[in-house]
Order: structure tokens, then sequence, then C-alpha cells
């Protein structure tokens, strides 16, 4: 069966303002590049470009054709040309994707289109909310008892709680810590810690019964309940910001303070900042204070300057917090570090 692919015809010849002309692609860069299963948008760009969201500009993508992308999939053909000196990536003309079906075969994922980013580093924490406000929070429903009086719940215990009023999946969380504000000390929320997915047995008025289908974590007796949201993987090309945004990691994701490539970020920057998925930050450390002595063993005390470390590719918004996925770094990343437009 052939699945019709939309031209991406209307993308070559568009200009994209937000760029600068001088794209530079990599000396080695492929003529032509077959997509593979595995593929995404970020690693197929580090084929061709050193800075990989910089992808919009090499397919001539306008604003709109980057919010809903045309994506391409495993079996197209990528071809690297020049237009009036600059250079363009396209899909081959001569060439269209064929998917074959058999009995076995699950299509809708052997057909699914290539995404941004490594979709696996980040789907576990899309249907989770995981910034909340503390006053809304505590109003919700809990889980009231367990099995035989157990605080502690285990994979397929019946549970009790109070306050659920639909049937379908509920996930449990607790409280954990706030992410403040490392410059102006607000409070921009709390990240809640998620222990498990549980589904609701019984609907009564005053309690309610349901069984737990998952423990991440651990599930306790006192956790708050949330309707269980629909995961939806967003597949946004990168773009960096519009304007100049700059802000700092808050947090790293787990408790952890220090980062490394696929590790989930907050950032002190949110919806109110104008922050949308899809956008890349540089991630910059400061440089370290050194002494230095002049020919005349004279000495005075000099800062290193200010290096690009990795860069950050966000994927949930919040009101005042983001979240993002390192997608390269050099050397470890911490909270307190700078984040801002990456570098060219």
């Amino acid at each position: 069966m052939r699945k019709r692919i939309i031209s991406l015809a209307l993308l070559m010849g568009l200009a994209f303002p937000a760029f600068s002309d001088d794209l530079t692609v990599k000396p080695d860069a492929p003529t032509r590049y077959t997509v593979a299963r595995g593929d995404t948008l970020w690693s197929i760009a580090g084929h061709y470009l050193q800075s990989p969201w910089r992808w919009p500009e090499l397919w001539r993508m306008n604003r709109d054709q980057i919010r809903n992308p045309h994506w391409i999939y495993p079996g197209n053909v990528l071809v690297l040309d020049y237009v009036n000196g600059r250079p363009r990536l396209s899909l081959a003309s001569d060439i269209q994707r064929e998917v074959k079906l058999s009995p076995q075969a699950r299509p809708e994922e052997q057909d699914r289109a290539i995404p941004s980013i490594p979709a696996e580093a980040i789907e576990p924490f899309l249907a989770r909310p995981l910034v909340v406000d503390p006053a809304q929070f505590a109003t919700g429903p809990r889980l009231v008892a367990g099995p035989d009086e157990r605080l502690s719940i285990t994979q397929s215990d019946r549970v009790y709680a109070s306050g659920v009023t639909e049937n379908g999946t509920w996930q449990a969380y607790r409280l954990g810590k706030q992410l403040v504000d490392p410059d102006s000390k607000e409070v921009l929320g709390v990240e809640a810690v998620y222990g498990g997915d549980l589904a609701v047995d019984k609907l009564r008025p005053d309690i309610q019964t349901l069984t737990v289908r998952s423990v991440a974590g651990e599930v306790l007796v006192g956790d708050h309940l949330v309707r269980a949201p629909k995961a939806a993987f967003v597949n946004y090309v990168p773009r960096r910001p519009e304007e100049d945004l700059r802000g700092k990691i808050i947090a790293v994701y787990q408790g952890i303070d220090g980062a490394a490539q696929y590790s989930t970020v907050a950032i002190n920057l949110g919806e109110r900042n104008h922050i949308e998925p899809g956008l890349v930050f540089g991630i910059y450390k400061k440089g370290n204070s050194i002494t230095i002595a002049d020919a005349a063993g004279k000495k005075r005390e000099t800062q290193l300057p200010t290096e690009q470390a990795g860069s950050l590719f966000v994927y949930r918004v919040f009101d005042k917090v983001s979240y993002a996925l390192v997608l390269d770094s050099k050397g470890a990343l911490y909270v307190g570090d700078s984040v801002a437009t990456p570098e060219d």
C-alpha cells in the first residue's frame, strides 16, 4: 500500500525572516540521504549543520510550516542542492516511499513520521502534570486507605479514595520540591512526584474503589489523585526564540543537580514569557576567575569568557516554568547554568 506524502514543493524558495543568510553546510554533508527508522529531525540535521536547530532554514520553512510542518517518513530520500548559492534540502521527486503490510505488522507504527527529537526521552513526561499549584492540589481527590491497612501500595492492589467523581484512569502524586527563581526568589510552582496509575472499579458517594495498574516509584495512602490526561507527542521542528530571552536551569528532574544528554531540566521561563514547545536554547556556563601575571610578575584577577556548553529543546510549558530536554552537552551541566538564544 502506498501512503500519499504531502508535497514539500511549497517550502522551496520561501524566505525565513528570523534567520540570517549565512547558513553553512558541513563539508562532508551527503547529497542524498535515505531516512531510516530511528532518525529524528535533529539527528538528520546533524549530518548537514553544525547547529541542528537551524533545520528549518535548510528546508526553507516559513513560520506557519514550522508550527504545522510537513513530516518525512522512513524510506524518504532527501536531496541537498543549492539555489542562488544557498543550500536547500528537499524530498527526492524520483522516489516514492512504499509501505509493505503483513498480518504481523502494525502499520500505524511502521508508517509513523519521524519525530523532531527522541520521543522515548520525553514521552513518559508528556501525560503527567509535573508542576502544580499547592492550594488547588490540596483540594482534589486523595487515597484514604490501602489493603489490610498497609500504607505502601503495590501493583494490582485494591485501594480506596475520596473525591473521585469519574470512571477511568487516575494518577497518584505527592508534593515534591518547590521550583524557585534563583534571582527573584519567586516560587514558580511545586514539582509533583508521580507514583503510578490507578483505574476506578466502583464509584460511591463517599468512598471509591480503585485498582493499582502500575507503580512508577511508590503509591502511598495520602497521595493526591489527578485525572490522567491523554498522552500526545507534540512534534515540533526546532527553532530559536524570536526575542532575546534569558533564564536559568532551576531543577534537574528526579532530584539530582547534574544533567547530561537526554536529561530533563526545568527552566524559569514559561507561558508568561511567550515560551512554546519546540524552542531551542543554548546552555551557557560562566567562566572561572583566574589569576594571571604580566611580564613584570604583577598579578591580576580576570574572568574566563562565558561559553555555550549545550542546547535545550523545550517540550512542555507551564505558566512560569518549562521542561526541556538536553540534546547535547559539552561536559556536565548544573542547576544555575544560564539559558539564552543559541549561537549559530
